[in-house]
């Protein structure tokens, strides 16, 4: 069965474990949308189309040549992530509110985990960090299929023309976009264009306005950062990705043009996230609220997101 964290929420079987669920997807556009499958054991194996079949015209008597389309096996394995939080207990016992002790204290633990779900979401490599999951901008990392990079494979960000996204959008083959993603400060110099050309799109949404370009809803992620280094290399200068070694010099971003579902971004887990409670602990006066996910994310089709980068995030943006 495939929910999302949202729809995940009303089978919890707790209330702290629907309240970090709650907290989790609070204000986050990818955990409102992002589909995640319940599944057994440590991972999945999945193949992904990495090149189109061929077809042609023949005459009477040709020679046909096959042309299937070729794939790659890949596997999502799951990972181990949350936090342990510890509270006094001589806190609890003196502190005229215990619940909003504890509350606190589960609410800022389980922030750190969105925190780092989302900053591994989109930058996560597990050449570099085997304990994660590769994050988008190493799933998505095809310059033929789903990456349109205007900046030059070295160290030159290039200013953002908008046509260039159109560009961008126009590689996804299979979904309709759903969600376009970019940076606070990405997002406010696109604006500053389209207000002098005459102004922004919207179209309403649940409880709220949303803005659109290309009529595809726009929004903004706090991980996704504005130092991005051109190069992209992860472990060789033709593999596009986020440079793990980000530079205070490198003013390089990306935009993602998204859909979610089971054959575009999704995620994987071994059930909802969870608040585990231990009263007594051996060495401390305290109680401990853990929190434990079991997650990974998965791109079975590689043309169904695709990013723009090597923007040059703090100049002009144009037509």
């Amino acid at each position: 069965m495939t929910l999302t964290l949202v729809e995940a929420a009303k089978y919890s079987t707790t209330v702290l474990q629907a309240g970090v669920i709650e907290l989790l997807v609070k204000d986050d556009p990818i955990f409102e949308r992002l589909p995640f499958i319940d599944i057994m054991g440590n991972g999945l194996t999945y193949n992904v189309e990495t090149t189109e079949a061929d077809a042609d015209f023949y005459n009477v008597n040709d020679t046909w040549v096959e042309g299937t389309h070729t794939v790659t096996q890949s596997t999502a394995t799951l990972k181990i992530m949350g936090g342990d939080a510890d509270v006094d207990n001589f806190l609890l016992k003196t502190r005229s509110n215990i619940n909003d002790l504890k509350q606190e204290t589960i609410n800022a633990k389980t922030k750190a985990v969105k925190k780092k779900f989302m900053e591994t979401f989109w930058y996560g490599n597990t050449t570099i960090n085997a304990k994660a999951f590769n994050g988008m901008h190493t799933l998505v990392s095809s310059g033929t299929y789903n990456t349109h990079a205007i900046g030059t494979a070295s160290t030159t960000e290039k200013l953002l023309l908008l046509s260039e996204l159109e560009e961008g959008i126009d590689m996804m083959k299979v979904n309709p976009p759903e969600l376009m993603m970019m940076t606070k400060q990405m997002r406010r110099y696109i604006n500053k264009y389209l207000h002098g050309v005459g102004g922004i799109t919207y179209q309403d949404a649940a409880n709220a306005r949303v803005q659109t370009l290309f009529g595809i809803p726009v929004a903004v992620s706090d991980y996704l950062v504005d130092t991005e280094n051109v190069l992209q290399a992860y472990v060789s200068t033709t593999d596009w990705g986020h440079d793990v070694d980000v530079e205070t010099t490198d003013v390089a971003t990306s935009i993602f043009i998204l859909s979610f579902g089971p054959q575009a971004c999704q995620g994987l887990q071994s059930g909802i996230p969870d608040v585990e409670v231990f009263e007594k602990l051996e060495t401390k006066n305290a109680s401990r609220y853990r929190i434990v996910w079991y997650p990974s994310l998965m791109l079975q089709n590689i043309l169904t997101c695709v990013k723009v980068t090597g923007i040059d995030v703090d100049g002009a943006v144009a037509a």
